[in-house]
């Protein structure tokens, strides 16, 4: 049987792995890059937190086909994939901001020469 707690815990991993998705862009936007790879580091780790209690539940439906998906499931699904989506762009935000902060830097140099 799938438990209120099984599901809940996707939704708290999940959420956690977006927060901190969107606190690594932030950082990157800042120009804190290092810190932005760290804490986008964290959000993969819970990420793959609700990912594996996820793939649980599954594996639980799997095993007993008569039991009823519910709207609380579906809840914790959709806040997995806004993790999952928010994740994906915040490895190119990052990305992008690094390589904006390189180009800052070579342009800075070649106005001084």
């Amino acid at each position: 049987m799938i438990s209120e707690t099984d599901v809940m815990q996707i939704i708290v991993y999940a959420g956690n792995a977006k927060s901190l998705a969107m606190n690594a862009i932030k950082e990157a936007k800042g120009g804190e890059i290092a810190s932005a790879k760290k804490i986008f580091e964290e959000s993969k780790q819970n990420l793959k937190v609700a990912h594996q209690h996820h793939t649980d539940i599954l594996q639980k439906f799997a095993s007993h086909p008569e039991e009823a998906a519910n709207m609380f499931l579906t809840h914790a699904q959709d806040h997995m994939m806004a993790a999952i989506t928010a994740t994906d762009f915040t490895k190119e935000f990052i990305d992008l901001h690094e390589e904006l902060q390189q180009l800052r830097i070579l342009f800075k140099e070649d106005a001084k020469n």
